[in-house]
């Protein structure tokens, strides 16, 4: 009894702890969504994946996803068209049938929604090569454990307080891995696996990791259960299940290369085609095997790769590209080999002390594992008075839960011969954050510059100060020591709105969206390395006719810039990947780097509670409302450069163009450079359309060169969302109306008419029956006619002939006049017969015509009468639906309250240094 009371306590917690969450998600969900005006944002797609040479259905769920009807993937062999209903042949609202082309590589891209807020954050989006199925929601049993063969893909979705059944047969001796993808593909899922014989035994488990490992020890049938972790659930709990004997790596050794070569690696993993035991390895327990392959590295280390690994801002600044093995049962999970600075040596055994320390000859790169637990490893160089290299090491982002540390000695002998050993550096996390609480881009990776103040040995300590109990082989290393070369990576993300409350710890999901009229700013990221601090003149690529970006630059020491992007007010709709380009001298170069994109992954209403997702994207986007305008636009009177030197003053006009029902006043905030800090808020009353802005160099100090600098503000206002397709749905539903109304009528008088129409066709029909009997007797008199014209012609004929031969004969000439009179006669009678079987047969033709249509007429009553209840019923049904629409599209454009911020078109100044007075002698 005491046990049946805690399992009950233990399950109202839990329903305590999902309904907290379900209330937390909702007001995550909703309140920010609720503060601006509405941008695309996609939550779910389901399923997330399908097989190469597929096509199938999906679902999408989102906010703000009015009229979304394209989806774009971030490979052209993945393609997508809108499901239309199979009765109304009506686009299905989210719903889509995608086609994933034969030649498409297994993989995980994005997928990103277009509706009429503009183009989506994106969605991961897997393409594997083994057969796919969706989980049922009734396998929530034991008892109803859905049956899936080996080589299998199951999506899935984890509900609340819930567990997924599923069972398969193996065989004695088959490796089965059981992998379970959720995290990597933007789900917010944290898998756990447990594995069951056919008698309930536990025999598997795995609550940190979507892997589990089994092998077994006869044949049988198995049972798996998934559930998240923390029993959550819900559409954005989603997975991707995958239960067979396709190859898994775990890591490679070496991680890295060096660009454009070809050398040997070593996988480490299990099911590797062609694998042998890796001597004394095993992750948990499970041994795992070993297999050479032969790499080729691509030649250009710093192009742009799309990668399948969920990657954090914080590898914004690695160089890498991924490896999957192919093999007869699947494809692998892909594996990062990242591009060396330096040739690339690998840690010899042992190193573990520093009288073993391995010699190396900088610049170079050392690779290696932090393995077993407590591993240190050791390497010494010789250095040169002056000498400076750069010491950095990889492994935390290179996917890895390690925290590394490392450590310069210099190493002497005193007068004795007695080793002197002295700590020069320590090198520890790389705290930097130049991304804020979205876009986190500290890292545990230790980098930092060493200068050697005296020639001398010098010797270099690493070590995980994370692994200290658990052995990890897959703990694997990179330490960089290079010469100085300085360089920069830039990320570029789309920048969320402010919130009101300036106390708000909010980070939300937002994506580029610029209306007619407005401007918009882009935030781009500098990691510069190896001491760079040199100015990065910012471009934008790909921008269409009607967007426009002002010249912008990360200033030299600054580590991120503001790009701004204005739309014309007539520019037309469009969406599609930008490309942005940052450009910087280092040293004599010119070296230009393409920035990464990078998301937020979902909404988080107070990041002290909710940890922020972000994570690096293929493209970064843009859309153009070619719908809706800005409800605030702010311009500088003129556009041009405005002039001065760095002690004059300056009166720029500004022009403030109010649309829909945003009027209260406005208190502009320069921002954009950093002296203008301290310029006050310049106030535009609400129904003023000019404003001034007064700078006094001597004031503010802006140095000489060429600036730009923006103004904004927040204000609240009313929005209403699509008025449009309130008043197109309201039109519809007056249209149906009306259709009813007819449909009614003409159902109550359709016997009347129907019977009418009989009449008519009746009559009709004896009308043209006597038109046709009537025609019988003109036509033989006509004939008659006709033949007595023909026999009086010939008698005439014969006449003629006949007075030819004896022209003098009297009575020959008068037999011809009469023959001539008899046959005028005859011709006259047959003529007037004529006409008159041509009036008879036209009348006749007539009837039969008029017969012929009011019989018709009377079909089409008849019909009509037997389908109208059915067109009726139909009409009503349309009606509902119209109604529904309408009551949908007034309630979305009734006025709501938000609050926008707005920002000016770019204002460019130019400074000259003041003209300096020559001396009075």
């Amino acid at each position: 009894m005491g046990m049946k009371m805690v399992a009950v306590h233990n399950s109202r917690q839990r329903a305590i702890r999902v309904c907290l969450f379900a209330f937390l998600w909702l007001t995550v969900l909703v309140q920010p969504f609720l503060a601006q005006l509405p941008v695309a944002r996609l939550l779910t797609v389901f399923p997330p994946g399908g097989k190469v040479g597929s096509q199938f259905e999906i679902s999408l769920t989102g906010a703000d996803l009015d009229e979304a009807n394209q989806l774009h993937f971030s490979h052209t062999g993945i393609t997508a068209k809108q499901k239309v209903g199979e009765t109304n042949a009506l686009p299905e609202a989210n719903k889509f049938l995608v086609s994933i082309a034969t030649n498409v590589p297994p993989g995980v891209y994005e997928a990103r929604v277009v509706g009429r807020f503009g183009i989506s954050n994106p969605r991961a989006f897997v393409v594997g090569d083994l057969p796919e199925s969706i989980a049922p929601t009734t396998n929530t049993t034991v008892a109803s454990a859905t049956t899936i063969p080996l080589g299998t893909i199951v999506n899935g979705h984890s509900e609340a307080n819930a567990f997924d059944y599923f069972k398969f047969t193996a065989r004695k001796g088959q490796r089965i891995l059981i992998e379970c993808n959720a995290r990597e593909i933007d789900s917010r899922v944290d898998p756990a696996l447990l594995l069951y014989d056919s008698a309930g035994k536990e025999l598997e488990r795995n609550r940190k990791g979507g892997l589990l490992d089994f092998t077994p020890t006869a044949d049988g049938e198995y049972v798996l259960k998934v559930h998240d972790f923390i029993f959550r659930g819900g559409g954005e709990y989603f997975y991707r299940l995958a239960v067979g004997t396709a190859p898994h790596i775990d890591f490679i050794f070496p991680p890295s290369g060096l660009a454009g070569t070809k050398g040997k690696y070593v996988l480490y993993g299990r099911n590797l085609p062609g694998g042998t035991p890796a001597k004394d390895l095993s992750i948990d327990g499970k041994p795992l095997e070993q297999l050479e392959v032969e790499i080729e590295l691509p030649r250009d280390p710093v192009a742009p790769r799309h990668l399948s690994c969920a990657l954090k801002p914080s590898d914004a600044t690695l160089d890498a590209f991924e490896y999957r093995l192919s093999a007869p049962h699947g494809v692998s999970n892909p594996v990062l080999i990242s591009f060396a600075t330096a040739t690339v040596a690998t840690e010899q055994q042992p190193n573990d002390q520093p009288a073993q320390a391995q010699s190396i000859s900088p610049p170079c790169e050392v690779v290696g594992q932090l393995y077993p637990q407590g591993d240190r490893d050791w390497v010494t160089f010789d250095a040169k008075k002056g000498d400076v290299y750069w010491v950095e090491v990889f492994s935390q982002r290179l996917g890895l839960p390690t925290d590394p540390f490392a450590l310069i000695q210099r190493v002497s002998k005193n007068d004795k011969g007695e080793e002197q050993v002295s700590d020069v550096k320590e090198l520890y996390d790389t705290d930097s954050n130049i991304g804020g609480a979205e876009y986190k881009t500290a890292t545990r990776d230790p980098s930092g510059r060493f200068e050697a103040e005296e020639n001398g040995t010098y010797r270099l300590e690493v070590r995980d100060l994370f692994n200290r109990f658990q052995p990890d082989p897959r703990l694997v290393y990179r330490l960089s020591i290079r010469k100085e070369a300085p360089d920069f990576r830039l990320l570029v993300v789309p920048q969320a709105p402010p919130s009101p409350n300036k106390d708000a710890k909010e980070a939300l999901l937002w994506t580029p969206l610029l209306r007619r009229g407005e401007t918009m700013p882009i935030k781009v990221m500098a990691f510069r390395r190896d001491n760079f601090n040199g100015d990065i003149e910012l471009k934008v690529e790909g921008l269409q006719a009607g967007v426009t970006a002002n010249e912008a630059k990360i200033e030299k020491d600054k580590s991120s810039g503001m790009l701004m992007l204005t739309a014309t007010e007539n520019a037309a709709g469009w969406v599609g990947p930008i490309k942005l380009v940052g450009k910087a001298k280092t040293g004599d170069a010119e070296v230009l780097r393409e920035a990464r994109g990078a998301t937020v992954n979902w909404t988080v209403t107070d990041y002290n509670i909710d940890a922020i997702q972000s994570r690096l994207t293929r493209d970064f986007v843009l859309a153009v409302s070619g719908v809706e305008a800005a409800p605030i636009s702010i311009e500088a009177g003129e556009n041009k450069l405005w002039e001065t030197s760095e002690a004059g003053k300056l009166t720029i006009p500004l022009k403030v163009i109010r649309r829909a029902d945003f009027n209260a006043t406005l208190k502009l905030k320069a921002a954009g450079i950093p002296a203008l800090d301290k310029l006050k808020e310049i106030e535009v009353n609400g129904k003023a359309t000019n404003a001034t802005i007064e700078l006094d160099l001597n004031q503010y100090k802006i140095p000489p060169g060429t600036h730009s600098f923006h103004l904004q503000t927040q204000t609240p206002g009313k929005y209403r969302n699509n008025p449009e397709a309130a008043k197109a749905a309201e039109e519809a539903l007056k249209q149906i109306e009306k259709l009813i109304a007819d449909l009614t009528a003409a159902i109550k008088s359709a016997p009347e008419v129907k019977q009418a129409a009989i009449k008519t066709a009746a009559d009709s029909a004896a009308k043209a029956k006597a038109a046709s009997e009537a025609v019988a007797g003109p036509a033989k008199a006509s004939g008659e006619a006709e033949a007595l014209a023909k026999t009086a012609a010939e008698k005439l004929a014969a006449a003629k002939a006949a007075l030819e031969q004896k022209p003098d004969d009297t009575e020959l000439l008068a037999a011809k006049e009469a023959a001539a009179k008899a046959a005028e006669e005859a011709e006259s009678k047959s003529k007037a017969a004529l006409e008159t079987k041509v009036v008879a047969e036209k009348a006749a033709t007539e009837a039969q015509a008029k017969a012929k249509a009011d019989a018709e007429a009377q079909i089409a009553a008849e019909k009509a009468e037997a389908e109208a209840p059915a067109k009726l019923k139909d009409a009503e049904k349309s009606k509902e639906l119209a109604a529904t629409r309408a009551k949908e599209t007034a309630k979305t454009a009734e006025p709501r309250d938000v609050t926008v911020t707005v920002y000016s078109a770019p204002i460019n100044l130019k400074i000259t240094p003041t003209p300096t007075t020559p001396a009075a002698k």
